[in-house]
Parts: structure tokens; C-alpha cells; sequence
């Protein structure tokens, strides 16, 4: 296709020449969806501490991806051809996304509901941390079987 002479429009078809024209669609914006997921990965983590980091992650993703199909159907609008009722393959994938991000994420909650109901389950998080850390320093500073029996004797 030859270029337009019209300044706008040949500016938008050379745009998709650069190495940065990736990032000017929505659905295809692997840079944007990445950078957000590895913010999302780190609210997840908190929230699901227990849960395996492989899940988390896939769940991180796809609430990016979720997130940027949003705003590409509420920039485009949902139909391609409202007269026909043909809708943006964006719609669609929208919705498997969806479905498999509420799947994921009612047997985290679930998980976490259940870890949280056992009493004497092992503790999560920060207090986790704190517990290993406190076991540490006592097997430092706890007394050898050598010197109890020498204390004894």
C-alpha cells in the first residue's frame, strides 16, 4: 500500500514501522501488560501468601490483560459493525479472560479461608518471617546436649 500524502495519515503508517508500534496498541502492549502484572504480583503475594508464586503470577497477568482489554474496548467500544453485531475479538477474549481470573481467584480465596480457619495452622507472611527468625536465635543461643551433660555431671 502506497503512503497517504495526507501528513496525519502518513505519520499513523509509518508509526507502525518504528520498533515502539507495540505499544500503541492495546491488545498487543506485552511491555505495558508485564510492568503492571509485576505490580499486581506483588499486591497477590500479600494478599495470598500461601498460595503457590506460579498461580499468583498467571493471575497477575491476567488481571493486566483484563485492565488493558478494558480500556481498548472503552476507547474503541464494544462493536466492530453495530449494524451487523459483529464485536471486537477483544469482547470475547475478554470474557474467557474473565472467567478464568474468577475461577483462579475464588480458590484462592478459598485457600486462604480455609488456612485461616485450621487452628494451629502454620502462620503466613510477615509473622512467618518473624518465627523462623526467633527459632534461629534460640538455636544459637540454645545450649548443646555436650554442655547440658557437663552442667549435670
Amino acid at each position: 500500500m502506497p503512503l497517504s500524502k495526507d501528513p496525519r495519515a502518513r505519520e499513523r503508517q509509518l508509526s507502525n514501522l518504528r520498533p515502539d508500534a507495540a505499544l500503541k496498541h492495546a491488545g498487543r502492549a506485552d511491555v505495558l501488560i508485564r510492568g503492571r502484572a509485576d505490580e499486581l504480583l506483588a499486591e497477590l503475594l500479600e494478599e495470598f501468601p500461601a498460595a503457590s508464586p506460579r498461580v499468583l503470577r498467571l493471575q497477575a497477568r491476567r488481571a493486566a490483560k483484563l485492565e488493558r482489554l478494558a480500556a481498548f474496548l472503552e476507547e474503541r467500544g464494544e462493536f466492530r459493525n453495530r449494524r451487523q453485531g459483529e464485536v471486537f475479538a477483544a469482547s470475547a477474549i475478554e470474557e474467557s479472560v474473565t472467567a478464568a481470573f474468577l475461577a483462579t481467584q475464588a480458590k484462592l480465596e478459598a485457600q486462604a479461608r480455609e488456612a485461616r480457619s485450621k487452628p494451629g495452622s502454620a502462620p503466613s507472611g510477615a509473622l512467618a518471617d518473624e518465627l523462623q527468625a526467633s527459632r534461629a536465635a534460640w538455636e544459637r543461643h540454645r545450649p548443646s546436649n555436650d554442655d547440658t551433660e557437663e552442667a549435670t555431671a
